[in-house]
């Protein structure tokens, strides 16, 4: 609350008078700051997050002018955050923050997914991260590991929190329109009303790709609305937001690296001894096809000058087929997840506090399908899955002195897994052979089991603000994390290994939480034109959840490997420039950079000392950008991967070095039309993007001396060279 001081004035009655005495009366005013209590704008954001002590990053989405249409577009420059790209579209892409499940095939947990600080994972952990539109957000918030306390985050990645926009921040209609290469079509509408106390935005979006692959369509629509109210003193405001996304792709699988290199856009055939052997790609039509609907309602108090309350209620509901090849099999499962958030805040003097409760309830029914030349035939398996999750935690930030913060948290959760077999006849699950055309019978246990987790996870860290600069911070903290395991890990079907039959065997294991302490150090802040974040973290893990997967001897499980060490180094750094040419300035330069070191490795136990597959020990991403007042832009950009990745935990196959230049081209039309063109991997480079990773890799049992498990298939091939071009059109 601000005080405005108007003063009530003395008039000079004559020019030669004498002045005299004057009472000045001070009226106060009371003014609200123009914040939102549901949607908070990027100023509060910063705000919130000056005060973690922790490396937390912001994001401001911009999308007139780029192709934004995954969240790798959206979050190349942010430290810390590592993506690797599957399929090229709006599909599955390996996201990876300090480690977190990056070993899970596909990578669905490890990561707290929000929109507008609402829980989108299923109630089990579990995400689809391609249901993240990042075209339609404001802003994108990253929280490392521990830092993501607040929203009762526990686990070792942290959490991304999507803030959609509001018609608090944008009451402008927009029109984008954009095409490109291999079928690429995109289209955005936008637009944001105010309505006195009431506010209303609505935005859809549709992209579609034929993909540059054979077999490799894909497609995203999504429709959002938000609606928002607040009283006249702005203390009190209610939020209600209403997302749809439909979510299709297919998935043209892995190559090996001779054949990735030769012709990129093939898919694998199946066995073709003795030249390769995988997945049959045009046989077993692997894809998905995910329905989702999400109603959230969201109220904040503003209590008093020194005290805010928010309470949330949510249900989400999807409908997912994830066809496998037929190995593996077809999962159908219909997700119903209700939840509710409740958050104090309270700030006075040298005190900030901060609480909050959070509840979740989850059932799925999930029925598991032979894969049938790509269709969905006989049920084998039929679970009735319920997780149920209680988180509390507490965060007190007091200023010891001016510049000096000591934060302190408490983190408590307590989360249920219970998983019920409701097959009909457990000897009676259908098995299929495509090489004979003929089903036959399997033997299996009921594979119900009731889990329980529970955790205590403390924190303390300690923020120190430079004594000239106020935006430079030193920061450092020492924290637990803690993550139980979620319903893929605990029970599903084994892989077969002949890649001709369906599975003939269920899982179902009791795996322990993973836990771990780290310990992190860093600066983050602004100095004149340059900007950095830069963190250094070291994580002892226990028990992490890794996959375990060989698809020559036929395994697919999941256990807890008692020790691992997780290291890393994150740099971010920004800086700007405005030069002058014969007293004229030219245009803005920005330069944008970010380095990941990661150093992943396994303490004792079978592979000791080796290095945890799937993460890229070096990391660069770089952008040089400009900018002219008369509306010009552009941008050249730079991903480099240096050095070898061992793809499986034994190190013995890896993913080659690769770089990829990309670059775009702008042009802003006044305040209302922007145009841009953009070519992404310039020299058309072949390079692995992606790969299935694996705990062992074996030589196949075939009849050929020169086959080798370098014949098997493993490898995503990078994109290759694409052009896009959009138009955008905004009154």
């Amino acid at each position: 609350m601000l005080c405005l001081a108007s003063t009530f004035s003395t008039v000079q009655a004559q020019r030669k008078a004498n002045l005299k005495d004057t009472v000045i009366q001070l009226k106060v005013v009371s003014v609200m700051p123009n914040y939102s209590l549901t949607s908070p704008t990027m100023l509060q954001a910063l705000s919130s997050q000056r005060r973690i002590a922790g490396s937390t990053s912001l994001v401001e989405i911009k999308a007139d002018n780029q192709h934004l249409a995954t969240m790798k577009d959206a979050l190349r420059l942010q430290p810390g955050v590592i993506i690797q790209d599957m399929f090229g579209g709006n599909d599955q892409p390996r996201l990876n923050i300090r480690g977190s499940g990056i070993q899970s095939n596909p990578q669905r947990r490890g990561v707290y997914l929000l929109q507008d600080g609402i829980p989108v994972n299923f109630s089990d952990g579990s995400y689809v991260v391609g249901i993240m539109d990042a075209m339609t957000a404001q802003y994108i918030e990253v929280f490392k590991g521990a830092n993501a306390l607040r929203f009762g985050a526990g686990t070792l990645g942290g959490a991304l929190n999507f803030v959609s926009r509001t018609a608090l921040s944008d009451t402008t209609t927009s029109i984008k329109l954009e095409g490109g290469s291999y079928g690429s079509f995109g289209l955005t509408f936008t637009t944001g009303r105010r309505m006195g106390a009431w506010d209303v935005f609505a935005a859809s979006t549709y992209n579609r790709q034929d993909g540059y692959r054979i077999y490799n369509q894909n497609r995203r629509l999504t429709a959002s609305l938000n609606i928002g109210w607040r009283n006249k003193n702005k203390t009190l405001e209610n939020r209600t937001f209403m997302h749809f996304t439909h979510l299709f792709f297919e998935m043209p699988g892995p190559l090996t690296l001779d054949q990735l290199m030769k012709d990129p856009k093939q898919v694998s055939a199946g066995v073709d001894l003795p030249f390769s052997m995988g997945p049959n790609i045009l046989r077993d039509k692997p894809y998905r096809n995910v329905d989702m609907v999400r109603i959230a309602n969201q109220t904040g108090i503003h209590l008093s000058n020194t005290s805010n309350l928010s309470a949330a209620v949510y249900y989400q509901y999807a409908n997912d087929w994830f066809a496998f090849p037929i190995t593996i099999s077809i999962p159908h499962s219909y997700h119903n997840d209700v939840g509710m958030t409740l958050f104090y805040n309270y700030s006075h003097a040298r005190i900030q506090l901060s609480s909050g409760l959070l509840g979740s309830w989850g059932w799925i029914d999930r029925r598991t399908h032979i894969n049938k030349d790509g269709k969905a035939s006989f049920i084998f398996a039929h679970d009735r899955l319920q997780a149920a999750n209680l988180t509390t935690f507490v965060e007190v930030d007091y200023a010891l002195k001016d510049r000096l913060h000591v934060v302190l948290d408490v983190h408590g959760v307590l989360n249920k897994r219970n998983s019920r077999d409701i097959f009909f006849d457990p000897s009676l699950r259908p098995w299929y052979s495509h090489m004979s055309g003929k089903y036959r019978y399997f033997y299996s246990n009921n594979s119900s089991q009731r889990r329980q987790y529970a955790a205590f996870n403390p924190r303390m860290g300690m923020i120190f603000n430079a004594v000239k600069h106020k935006d430079i911070q030193l920061f450092a903290n020492i924290s637990r994390s803690y993550e139980p395991p979620t319903f893929d890990e605990l029970v599903g079907t084994e892989v077969t290994s002949n890649i001709n039959t369906s599975p003939k065997k269920l899982f179902s294991i009791g795996l322990e939480k993973q836990t771990a302490t780290t310990f992190e150090v860093g600066s983050k802040g602004r100095l004149r034109q340059l900007s950095w974040n830069v963190a250094y973290y070291h994580s002892w893990v226990n028990h992490e959840i890794l996959e375990v997967k060989d698809y020559v001897r036929g395994l697919k499980r999941t256990e807890n490997y008692p020790h691992t060490l997780h290291q890393g180094l994150e740099i971010g750094i920004q800086a700007a420039s405005k030069p002058h040419f014969f007293g004229r300035n030219i245009g803005t330069f920005t330069l944008g950079a970010v380095y990941d070191y990661s150093r992943f490795i396994f303490k004792g136990g079978k592979y000791d000392g080796k290095y945890l597959a799937g993460i890229p020990k070096h990391y660069v991403n770089a952008s040089l950008d400009y900018r002219h007042s008369s509306g010009f832009n552009g941008s050249v950009a730079l991903e480099l991967k240096p050095g070898k990745t061992p793809i499986d935990h034994t190190n013995t196959m890896f993913q080659p070095a690769y770089h990829v230049w990309n670059a775009r081209l702008g042009y802003q039309l006044g305040k209302h039309i922007n145009v841009y063109a953009e070519m992404k991997n310039i020299a058309n480079r072949r390079y692995v993007s992606s790969y299935i990773v694996s705990d062992e890799i074996h030589q196949p049992a075939v009849p050929f001396p020169n086959f080798t498990a370098h014949q098997l298939t493993f490898f995503i091939p990078g994109p290759v060279r694409s052009v896009y071009a959009g138009l955008t059109w905004r009154w």
